[in-house]
């Protein structure tokens, strides 16, 4: 851990101005500036937040942040991820086959996600340290520092159910000896911090990919419902989801949340930041180094169209996926050709359909009439392997189904709980519940919509687990699938991803 945060506090503050491009910077020379010289002004503290973003985002790097598809390797073991068998997709395939082996030794790729939210957590934890030397209109600190509180919460919240038992820290640097946390533990602080952010943040933010109160609450219902599953099980949690869920469902106009009509309209790069938006990051083709690398290419088939075929479905997860149009906006089955032909997914190198949620503003060939750009100007969209695009972290749809689950889970599946699923699922072009389902089939039947829903985003392997699904899942996957799972999916320690190695090696305290 040591290597990870090696920067000292000092010179984390003007890491911020480095992704703003001044690279040749004295560290001896910072090192004397004073704490209330370097967070005096809003101005200052602010630097460190935009430096925080960067850090999620994965600015000028392809080893951390959310901006490319290695973000998710530790979730192909979901049904809703699986990759090629062959190329450099190994990193995938391991966590895809439930590999224990290798799994056992450091994957490269799993870190993007670890390094990209310990990064931002060092910048969250310097500003929530330092603002008291900040002077200016008491709520714009404020909103910064609950900016902060989020980020830290949202961090660590990914930590915990990808890693399990991880270092905690909440000083600006942890010492070098830190160990790991008991889950607990984590919990209270990813709690705690979403509570602060709640009290700090205001109603709406002026500025795009800033969460507000809302976004904050939406978040402490997640977590609430993660922590009553798998492992902690504490069911106490599940009407702390509801009620949570609840404030952001009756104060949904105040925050500016809202379902959009059609599922389709949520993927188009036109629509980025739409009401639907709880949380997104923020990127810009046009800006050295925050372009987004995960929208376009590593969903595109490497068949004459360019892509990089990181991940796609499982074939069991898309034959049970309810027909209609979230399905249709969802994937991308079929593919043209020239003279108006199309080839089915079968027929493709990949033998699976693609992930067309993430293909707009990606693709352009005007010869074969294939395009996913539906903007005037394609140019501020698309340009090869990178895009524009925000991309969300959550959405309503999920909070209405977080609701449901929870509610159902402490006082049983009334007519809120149906109202709030049913929302999702006229949405998607389906009727609604049968009514007077069980209290297990209707959990089930929302965990389900959970996986359609809000399919390739990142979410289902953290379902799965939750709910302790998994197992049956798995035992659902198509025999034909052409990375074969070598491992045993019901070995509980192989639901949580290892340390990074190379961690490990500088510090054993973070072995056991």
């Amino acid at each position: 851990m040591r290597t990870l945060f090696k920067l000292s506090s000092t010179v984390l503050f003007f890491l911020c101005i480095f992704f703003q491009g001044c690279e040749n910077l004295d560290e001896n020379a910072l090192s004397i500036v004073s704490p209330e010289a370097q967070f005096g002004t809003v101005g200052g503290l602010n630097s460190v937040l935009n430096g925080m973003y960067a850090q999620l985002r994965g600015n000028s790097s392809w080893s951390k942040g959310f901006g490319e598809s290695q973000y998710m390797t530790i979730m192909f073991g979901s049904d809703d991820l699986t990759t090629r068998t062959g190329g450099n997709k190994e990193e995938f395939r391991q966590f895809d086959q439930f590999n224990s082996s290798a799994l056992k030794e450091s994957s490269d790729w799993m870190k993007n996600l670890w390094a990209g939210c310990y990064h931002a957590i060092v910048n969250a934890n310097t500003i929530i340290t330092n603002s008291e030397f900040t002077q200016g209109n008491p709520d714009d600190i404020d909103n910064i520092v609950g900016q902060a509180y989020f980020v830290r919460g949202l961090c660590y919240f990914y930590l915990v159910q990808g890693w399990g038992r991880i270092p905690v820290f909440t000083e600006p640097l942890p010492v070098e000896s830190i160990g790991r946390s008991e889950i607990t533990e984590t919990y209270d602080l990813i709690i705690s911090d979403f509570i602060e952010a709640e009290s700090l943040l205001p109603e709406r933010q002026s500025e795009k990919g800033r969460p507000n109160r809302g976004a904050a609450k939406a978040y402490l219902a997640k977590v609430y419902l993660t922590k009553a599953g798998w492992p902690l099980k504490d069911q106490s949690c599940y009407a702390l989801a509801a009620s949570k869920a609840k404030e952001v469902i009756d104060s949904s106009a105040t925050y500016g949340f809202e379902l959009l009509q059609g599922y389709g309209d949520l993927w188009l790069r036109a629509n980025d930041n739409h009401n639907e938006t709880i949380f997104a990051l923020q990127y810009d083709i046009d800006a050295w180094g925050r372009q987004n690398h995960l929208i376009g290419k590593p969903c595109l088939p490497e068949d004459g169209y360019g892509g990089w075929s990181d991940f796609f479905p499982e074939l069991t997860f898309f034959n049970e996926f309810p027909e209609g149009p979230r399905k249709e906006a969802t994937f991308l089955s079929r593919y043209p050709v020239e003279n108006g032909d199309t080839i089915e997914y079968p027929d493709m190198s990949t033998r699976h359909p693609s992930y067309a949620k993430f293909l707009d503003g990606a693709y352009e060939d005007p010869e074969r009439g294939f395009s996913f750009t539906t903007a005037e100007n394609p140019e501020l969209y698309s340009s090869g392997f990178a895009c524009a695009a925000a991309y969300v972290l959550m959405r309503y749809a999920d909070v209405l189904l977080i609701y449901a689950e929870a509610q159902a889970q402490s006082s049983g599946s009334d007519a809120s709980a149906y109202n709030a699923v049913n929302q999702v699922r006229n949405r998607a072009g389906l009727d609604d519940l049968q009514p007077g389902l069980s209290k297990e089939d209707f959990i089930n039947a929302v965990i389900d919509e959970r996986g359609w829903e809000l399919a390739g985003e990142g979410q289902r392997w953290f379902d799965l687990i939750r709910t302790e699904k998994l197992p049956e899942i798995m035992a659902k996957r198509d025999f034909t699938e052409d990375v074969e799972i070598i491992g045993d999916y019901n070995n509980r320690e192989l639901w949580h991803a290892p340390i990074p190695l190379e961690d490990v090696l500088k510090n054993p305290n973070l072995k056991n």
